[in-house]
């Protein structure tokens, strides 16, 4: 019987089917994986939901001859609230802040951005008191931004964006989404992130027949969407994990195929509210079994 133990982190380049074991780690809970852009590496930061008085954060180093991890600290008692996106070398993610002498949230309604170097190794904050728990962090055109749905049912989408990280200025935006004939119960719908080119992507957390991703381009106000074949036809539902602007080159020294990993290919079949440049704009999607998913996904 698996156990606690027994789970491994790994780093897997699904174009190659190569993957990173990496070394085991008691800690289970919050997994980020980022880059530093001067020193051209990649770090994995593991820790605790709950940070107190500097503890439980693990960091690793890749393509470092043999792989440990390392202890920091960071400043501020914190419980981590949402997931984390690294933009030009600096990790973001929501929290919330912790009394350290009770180890209690001060405030479930109040948010801090948490800012880690990736590079540096320090941490900073900044106030967040735009961006609710449900709102995505994004990279909007390499700046730091949040998304959320103001009105479901107006189709309305709501974006901050960090113009200024010194003095916490920020920008908000609110669009509303063209109207489409699949893009209608958007209940069933979560904003993945930003591309490069600055569209808004949209998507199912379930699998399902006819499964698509939509493509919100805010400066056109134009909406697109590609089919993923093959996603829900067996009647079976699964968690689908979608990725924004996967890079297909990155390779590490480190990685293996012990396990002679495959690659499948699925048949994209784009379709459109208006004229569809490119099927490449669908990145990346991980496909995992609802009750399978029991390692840290990085």
């Amino acid at each position: 019987m698996e156990t606690f133990m027994d789970r491994k982190r790994m780093i897997c380049n699904p174009i190659t089917g190569k993957y990173a074991t990496l070394p085991k780690l008691m800690v289970n809970r919050i997994n980020l994986f980022g880059f530093d852009p001067i020193d051209k590496q990649f770090k994995v930061l593991v820790m605790n939901n709950k940070v107190y008085n500097g503890t439980g954060i693990n960091i690793l180093t890749l393509g470092t001859g043999k792989m440990r991890w390392r202890k920091i600290r960071c400043p501020l008692s914190h419980k981590v609230c949402g997931e984390g996106i690294c933009v030009n070398g600096v990790w973001y993610y929501l929290a919330c802040k912790i009394d350290e002498e009770y180890y209690y949230v001060i405030d479930e309604e109040s948010y801090v951005i948490v800012c880690f170097d990736v590079g540096s190794e320090k941490f900073k904050f900044i106030d967040a008191k735009c961006i609710g728990r449900d709102t995505t962090l994004i990279n909007y055109k390499g700046k730091l931004g949040g998304i959320d749905w103001v009105d479901r049912g107006n189709r309305e989408l709501c974006m901050w964006v960090l113009e200024d990280v010194e003095k916490q200025k920020w920008s908000k935006y609110v669009y509303t989404l063209p109207e489409d004939e699949v893009l209608i119960e958007l209940d069933n719908y979560y904003v993945v992130g930003v591309t490069a080119r600055g569209e808004v992507v949209l998507s199912r957390k379930r699998t399902r027949e006819p499964f698509y991703v939509f493509f919100f381009n805010p400066e056109r106000n134009t909406l697109q969407r590609v089919e993923i074949q093959g996603l829900g036809d067996d009647r079976r539902r699964f968690d689908i994990y979608t990725f924004v602007d996967h890079v297909e080159d990155l390779t590490f020294n480190a990685m293996k195929t012990e396990y002679g990993a495959t690659s499948i290919e699925r048949e994209r079949k784009p379709t459109s509210t208006g004229a569809f440049a490119s099927v490449n704009k669908f990145d990346a999607l991980c496909l995992l079994d609802y009750d399978e998913f029991t390692g840290a996904e990085i």
